[in-house]
């Protein structure tokens, strides 16, 4: 799954034109069940992703090429300006639109449409408290997206003036209403708290939210709390495995100085370098800790989901996920599941620094795990790529 955190909940609440959703829960089956499942619709962070997507995100624009000329036609020529300068302000830092404006508007109410226009008239009262208590609070990139507000609110005005909440509601609610009773029914049977809470070595809130959304598409999005952002369409072991993948970000404190220090070779490698700077910007993942981090969620997430059934080969996953990118991801599966650690859990954190200390995670190690796992031309061709020398490497 693709980058990112957020938080949100909603039933629809648009106006008098759109049907209400009402959250739906999973029943408790069995007093051994731990987690709990909520299903939900949130259209208010629909609306923030359909703004990511019409800025200019180039994975979104081949999911929705006909709805972004629409609603572009929709806007005036001031609502599209401000729209092209906040896609362009957010990539040149890397970063992904939608995903970004969710993460930091899950903060605050996102059931409607207008819950988003009035969080983006007054962020300090409704959106920083609860991104700052967040773990993903970040000081300098609020204070870089409450500067782009004015721009923002400008567009969701548009949105609101061009009639974006009867077009969603008459265009996409049917599908999503249908795509709530049919998530809970595939994701309800599957307890993955439990799971999650025994490689994390802490406790966890039961409770899991899945908000199904349009615009989603090709994300699976971490928001604040235990909740995260879903494609209506997707299967039911789909969201069992964005769950299972989902509420591991982030699995260790991306400040923890002493595991920054064991990741030091690591991230001096070549070939590792050549990982970070190589692969394509608008997967995401364009720092080395943010390779660290999504990959050891890939690899944790792996080996919950096979433990409850709906795993997919790792093989196959990790050769061509996001152009084959993910390598430290199946060369952290290999050595937990050969030191055991995908049995006996304990804290992730805790068993990466052991993983470094007793010469498991070396970049050579690293490599010839992956290729255990991959294969040697999926490890290879990361050298190709940079145009160096395997040697050199090593």
């Amino acid at each position: 799954m693709r980058l990112l955190v957020l938080a949100f909940a909603g039933a629809l609440a648009c106006g008098s034109t759109v049907p209400a959703v009402a959250q739906t829960e999973a029943p408790d089956h069995t007093q051994a069940m731990t987690t709990q499942w909520r299903v939900r619709p949130a259209p208010g962070l629909d609306a923030l992703m359909l703004l990511g997507a019409a800025s200019g995100d180039a994975l979104q624009s081949g999911y929705y090429s006909e709805e972004i000329v629409f609603i572009r036609g929709q806007l005036d020529p001031a609502a599209v300006a401000a729209m092209d300068r906040i896609g362009q302000r957010i990539r040149s830092h890397d970063l992904l639109v939608g995903p970004l404006l969710a993460l930091l508007f899950s903060a605050g109410p996102v059931d409607s449409l207008q819950d988003i226009i009035t969080s983006a008239g007054d962020p300090d009262r409704y959106l920083r408290p609860g991104f700052e208590a967040s773990p993903s609070w970040d000081a300098e990139r609020y204070a870089g997206l409450r500067g782009l507000m004015p721009d923002i609110l400008t567009v969701l005005e548009g949105f609101r003036t061009s009639g974006f909440e009867t077009w969603y509601a008459e265009r996409f609610m049917p599908d999503i209403a249908l795509a709530i009773d049919r998530n809970l029914a595939a994701v309800s049977a599957h307890d993955i708290i439990p799971e999650q809470a025994r490689l994390l070595g802490r406790d966890l809130e039961p409770t899991v939210e899945i908000l199904i959304l349009n615009f989603s598409q090709p994300y699976g999005i971490r928001i604040i709390g235990q909740r995260f952002i879903a494609y209506h369409g997707w299967p039911g072991d789909t969201q069992v495995r964005v769950a299972a993948h989902e509420i591991f970000h982030p699995p260790f404190d991306r400040g923890d100085a002493d595991l920054r220090a064991r990741l030091a070779p690591l991230e001096s490698d070549p070939w590792m370098i050549s990982i970070v700077e190589n692969h394509d910007p608008a997967f995401g993942y364009n720092s080395f800790m943010g390779v660290v981090n999504e990959d050891s969620t890939q690899a944790l997430d792996q080996i919950v989901s096979e433990r409850i059934g709906v795993g997919r080969d790792p093989s196959q996953r990790w050769q061509h996920a996001d152009d084959g990118m993910h390598m430290l991801a199946a060369a952290l599966y290999h050595a937990m599941k050969e030191d055991g650690f995908d049995e006996r859990g304990g804290r992730y954190r805790d068993w990466l620094i052991s993983a470094f200390d007793r010469g498991l995670l070396t970049p050579a190690e690293v490599r010839r795990r992956a290729t255990a796992i991959v294969g040697a031309d999926a490890v290879a061709r990361w050298y190709v790529v940079a145009d160096m020398p395997e040697a050199a490497a090593d």
